[in-house]
């Protein structure tokens, strides 16, 4: 096949822009052209990227109010037309949208001049920028066989790719599940960037609730917020659990060799790369988005035995710590439940979304 260029279009959450910047990666070792369009934060997900052309394209989630209403419906509505001009220059073969309100002007302008257009849907069930876009998709490309929310007459449009994951996080798929006795058990306790407030007292909490000897066995790895960091280091002294605080972990491939059992929210990206790491995980799902797309992430895995969901309405660090124990005290059962969330990971689905979206180039 000649060169080609490639147009992804993506919201600007990590959710959406990791499995774009896999298919990216994926393409340019194809040897074609790449282009992204997105908003101001999706930008800087794509730093070190040189070879791809970055865009940003106005657009707005709706908001409540007549007033909020109106004026996401203007910056989309400014998006749309600066798409047409972007896909004048441009001229690509196909545009791909990864969901979230940023990709919706780019391919909503793309299916209006005939340009193929593939829809890659990263979650359980179909967002409403995806739902909205898939009745002229030429191709919608699913993370998982049970997504929600796809419209019966949309099915033969719909193939399963898996979501893409850092091909450091797809390496681990060849390395075993980590034993139990060479050294301390790891916990990793990852709770996003949004609502993370429960993973900075009541899960902190609950891990130094554990039993004397388990927490002199333990190294935990915890994501706080920035402001935070304090309160959660005060809450592990004296615990005799060994820790390591960060806001962000940079070398979370690295990390995540290492851990026996991690305590998480449920985002799309998230369950792909456990899954394909084949980790074991505790998943407390963000309760607040009007679909419950991580509650629907999270079954997903449940139902395969790869984790236990726990609901954030439910919770408390008493019944928290008693979950943790009772995995931490039987590696039989979390080797069994890392070798289930194995079996649903897809390590290569940047590979087969790059021929998804090839395919559509005619």
């Amino acid at each position: 096949m000649d060169k080609k260029l490639v147009l992804i279009s993506a919201g600007g959450t990590g959710g959406h822009m990791f499995p774009a910047r896999a298919l990216a990666e994926e393409l340019l070792k194809r040897g074609h052209d790449v282009a992204l369009a997105t908003d101001t934060r999706g930008y800087k997900f794509f730093d070190g990227m040189d070879q791809v052309e970055r865009i940003v394209i106005s657009s707005a989630a709706y908001k409540s109010g007549i007033m909020g209403k109106a004026s996401a419906v203007l910056s989309l509505l400014k998006g749309y037309f600066q798409s047409h001009t972007l896909l004048s220059r441009l001229k690509p073969s196909v545009v791909v949208g990864f969901g979230g309100y940023p990709s919706a002007p780019p391919v909503f302008a793309a299916q209006h001049r005939g340009i193929p257009t593939v829809l890659h849907e990263q979650n359980a069930i179909l967002g409403l920028a995806n739902q909205m876009l898939a009745p002229k998709a030429h191709k919608i490309a699913l993370s998982t066989e049970n997504t929600e929310g796809i419209d019966k007459n949309r099915q033969h449009q719909c193939i399963v790719t898996g979501n893409p994951v850092r091909e450091e996080v797809a390496a681990l798929a060849d390395k075993p599940y980590p034993d139990f006795n060479s050294g301390k058990i790891h916990l990793m306790l990852v709770g996003g960037s949004l609502g993370a407030k429960i993973f900075g007292d009541a899960i902190p909490h609950a891990i130094v609730a554990l039993p004397e000897e388990l927490r002199k066995n333990l190294f935990v790895y915890h994501q706080a917020r920035a402001e935070n960091l304090e309160d959660v280091r005060k809450i592990y002294e004296g615990s005799g659990v060994e820790t390591d605080i960060r806001p962000f972990f940079a070398d979370m491939p690295a990390c995540l060799e290492k851990t026996h059992l991690l305590v998480a929210r449920s985002g799309a990206s998230t369950v792909a790369e456990l899954t394909v790491a084949g980790r074991p995980a505790i998943y407390i799902p963000f309760p607040w988005h009007k679909d419950q797309q991580q509650l629907y992430n999270a079954k997903q895995v449940e139902a395969a035995g790869g984790g236990i969901v726990m609901e954030e309405k439910n919770l408390t660090a008493n019944l928290l710590c008693a979950q943790v124990e009772d995995l931490l005290i039987n590696p039989t059962k979390l080797a069994k439940m890392a070798e289930n969330a194995k079996k649903i990971g897809i390590r290569d689905a940047a590979h087969h979304l790059a021929d998804a979206v090839l395919a559509e180039i005619h």
